[in-house]
């Protein structure tokens, strides 16, 4: 077996695991999944945009579905679903739950196993595109591109939600600084103890928290690719949206019940919000539209 092959499986394994233990508490729905609170803070709003693209009889495509819930949401408005993964443990969550609600589900959802790097899809066989959180991951990024470009017809949507390129200082920083001041998973007493062993360079294990560096064999593998310009370079870029710079990952830290955490975190994006729209603060990310010409 070689080294990729091994770091596949591994892949796999690690978020066939994530998508285990999050199966055990919430079912992976979106009508569920929409109240959890980072999708709350950064993505309900974006995803609900989304969904009120897909139409009934379309042919859609999620790449990197993990357990489905998106591809089953687009199935349910009445969309024929594809969701294609690495993990055949998530893809087994997936087609399990899919069953349970199938009846009441008016479009159609269907899972497949494969390595996206090797992407191999049938030409224009797609009215819409969606990949969340995946991007980032893959290395063989042209390749990508190009085949979800052959899959689409023409006009068809391609819908991205992903990190582009490294978190910039001035983020990290800001991150640094919250995360510092208010209740995490840390305690405070070892945050301090951290901030005084390691000084100045603090910030650099909070940029490698942020891009949850090793998290997986991949994770961050597409960083070095610029994947916004090549999409740029083969579709007609309809809409192109940044998220707040820091927020996403102070609301995975913070250690409050909802009823005050909830609250915070929209005030905190709030100001982010206007950070990165004065260019103060850059944020790696994109919410992105593309059309197929």
């Amino acid at each position: 077996m070689s080294d990729y092959q091994r770091d596949l499986q591994e892949e796999g394994a690690r978020w066939g695991a994530e998508a285990t233990s999050q199966a055990q508490t919430i079912p992976p729905d979106w009508r569920s999944h929409r109240t959890l609170r980072h999708n709350v803070i950064m993505h309900t709003a974006d995803i609900d945009a989304l969904l009120d693209h897909v139409k009934p009889g379309m042919r859609v495509l999620e790449l990197g579905c993990s357990s489905g819930w998106l591809t089953l949401a687009m199935a349910q408005r009445g969309a024929q679903a594809t969701g294609i993964d690495v993990s055949e443990e998530s893809l087994q969550i997936a087609r399990d739950y899919y069953a349970q609600v199938r009846a009441e589900t008016t479009g159609k959802a269907s899972y497949v196993a494969a390595d996206l790097n090797q992407l191999d899809l049938p030409a224009e066989s797609c009215d819409l595109v969606a990949i969340k959180g995946t991007l980032h991951h893959l290395m063989n990024m042209d390749h990508v591109i190009s085949e979800i470009h052959k899959a689409l017809k023409p006009g068809g949507l391609l819908w991205v939600s992903d990190s582009d390129g490294d978190e910039a200082l001035t983020t990290v920083l800001a991150a640094s600084a919250f995360t510092l001041v208010l209740p995490t998973q840390v305690s405070y007493r070892e945050k301090f103890s951290s901030l005084l062993r390691f000084g100045l360079r603090s910030p650099s294990r909070v940029k490698a928290s942020m891009e949850a560096e090793g998290s997986s064999p991949f994770e961050g593998a597409g960083r070095e690719y610029n994947w916004v310009k090549l999409i740029q370079q083969q579709f007609t870029v309809e809409a192109l949206g940044r998220a707040p710079a820091f927020t996403g990952y102070l609301t995975a830290q913070l250690k409050l019940p909802d009823s005050l955490a909830l609250p915070l975190l929209r005030t905190i994006r709030a100001g982010d919000r206007l950070l990165v729209r004065a260019h103060l603060l850059r944020s790696t990310g994109v919410i992105l539209y593309a059309r197929k010409t």
